[in-house]
């Protein structure tokens, strides 16, 4: 398993145990939700749309959802980083999720440790409801002007922008939610 593989299944537990019954269920119209990560069709819909999951909005519309789930031991949460290559390896360099991505809203939440600082313990999640077509509406003309990372530890190498969560907030339509572990 490479650290893709780990982190992605990292991802998906704190997303079933946390995300799902803190916040889904509470905010889906009647907890209506789907997520797309099994199935004929999954991968399809998450690598050519950034779709992860599919809820159920107030006026009963299928709502797409893109998610990142993050953890940074020791680290204050301050930027959010937006993939814009999904793929820096030499001659299969392909297009991040901000270039291709469908979806509604971004979900981008920051999980907290467990009071003993251990990541594989999340507590709390400090989520963000981004409204993700004015995101990339607003990202692509500044996107020089934030930092460049690239995830060299990840078998695709994927690259971005670490931009400010404060830039976004007053920027684009967003709302921030804090999803508290159930005991």
């Amino acid at each position: 398993m490479n650290d893709f593989e780990r982190d992605d299944a990292w991802q998906k537990s704190v997303r079933d145990a946390v995300l799902a019954p803190g916040f889904y269920k509470k905010y889906a119209t009647d907890g209506r939700y789907v997520v797309i990560d099994k199935g004929r069709l999954a991968t399809l819909w998450q690598k050519r749309y950034a779709v992860d999951t599919i809820a159920q909005g107030k006026n009963g519309a299928a709502v797409c959802i893109e998610e990142k789930i993050v953890r940074w031991p020791g680290y204050h949460y301050a930027s959010f980083c937006l993939e814009t290559k999904s793929c820096t390896v030499p001659g299969f360099e392909s297009p991040g999720w901000m270039f291709y991505g469908e979806a509604d809203f971004l979900l981008y939440c920051f999980a907290v440790a467990s009071s003993e600082g251990r990541t594989d313990e999340v507590e709390e999640l400090n989520c963000w409801l981004i409204d993700f077509p004015k995101l990339q509406e607003w990202f692509w003309p500044r996107e020089q002007n934030y930092p460049e990372f690239r995830n060299y530890n990840t078998i695709n190498k994927s690259a971005g922008r670490k931009v400010l969560v404060k830039d976004v907030h007053r920027a684009v339509p967003a709302w921030q939610r804090k999803v508290k572990a159930e005991p």
